[in-house]
């Protein structure tokens, strides 16, 4: 079997042909180069060089192991590059979990756009879900971190790092001409019979249950509701009147030529949280740029 380091003694000598100066290149004395590359040859079963008084040449045989030896050595090189680049984070696919209108926070897409820049051969992969399945990829290791909304217990994010970014305030999103639009606060009270867009009950986002939460506070049922899977989606439909939405801070910031007008009441505002494995460089880095950026709002 050929050694790597008997492929890098073959290089030195057939660029210096010169076994004195390759050993001097190499740090080493010539007796044992020279048992180095008669093993070589004696391996390979071909002569890779022609001795002579004039010096050392390559053989025909030389020639074409040579070009194949230097593209072993700088895969090598590249190997031990791209490894030690992944150990610090700089390579690699940092797969990151958000749960629907968190993606619209600024303090998860600025570290995200920084974290790129400064490390420009990163992959980045984005799953959207809700809060609970995140937290079971994250233990088991199909997710880096996540980014959520929601008001988990302890017990749920035990043997996580967790950060907790800020609360966004909930704001109602109206097309012109509603009826509302010249509140400067809206109670929930106030929706009654309205037809509001949400988010479907299969997805189990926490925004969801937070409002049909809020409505059962205000003695309300949501009696009037079409599901809608996506926000630029429910934007659209607000914008054509067809009914109104909810939605936190970062998300109604998206609500170009609507009504934006802040929900009243407690507990009307989204906890936004970060939630990664300890570790993992790369989730490491993202959660430091995350804690970095200013709180979330509007």
């Amino acid at each position: 079997m050929v050694e790597l380091k008997q492929i890098k003694h073959f290089v030195a000598v057939a660029e210096e042909l010169n076994f004195r100066r390759a050993a001097e290149r190499l740090h080493i004395t010539q007796p044992p180069l020279s048992q180095s590359i008669k093993a070589l040859e004696e391996t390979l079963d071909v002569k890779l060089f022609e001795r002579n008084t004039r010096g050392v040449q390559l053989t025909k045989a030389g020639e074409a192991f040579l070009g194949e030896s230097l593209e072993v050595l700088s895969a090598t090189h590249r190997s031990v590059s791209i490894a030690r680049q992944a150990a610090h984070g700089d390579i690699g696919t940092l797969r990151v979990g958000y749960s629907a209108s968190a993606i619209f926070s600024t303090t998860l897409t600025s570290a995200l756009a920084h974290l790129l820049t400064e490390r420009p051969m990163l992959d980045l992969e984005i799953i959207e879900g809700n809060a609970l399945v995140h937290i079971t990829a994250l233990k088991a290791g199909k997710l880096d971190a996540t980014i959520l909304r929601a008001d988990l217990n302890e017990d749920s994010l035990s043997g996580l790092s967790v950060s907790r970014l800020g609360d966004e305030p909930l704001f109602v999103i109206l097309n012109r001409g509603h009826r509302l639009q010249e509140r400067s606060s809206i109670n929930f009270k106030e929706l009654d019979g309205e037809r509001i867009l949400l988010q479907p009950a299969t997805q189990r986002t926490f925004l969801r249950r937070q409002l049909e939460t809020l409505a059962d506070k205000a003695g309300m049922s949501i009696s009037r509701v079409l599901e809608v899977p996506d926000i630029g989606s429910t934007l659209c439909f607000v914008g054509a009147g067809i009914g109104i939405t909810i939605l936190p801070a970062s998300a109604a910031s998206m609500a170009h030529g609507l009504i934006t007008i802040p929900l009243a009441g407690e507990c009307c505002s989204q906890p936004l949280l970060m939630a990664s494995k300890e570790g993992n460089p790369l989730s490491e880095k993202l959660r430091e740029l995350v804690n970095s950026q200013p709180l979330t709002g509007m």
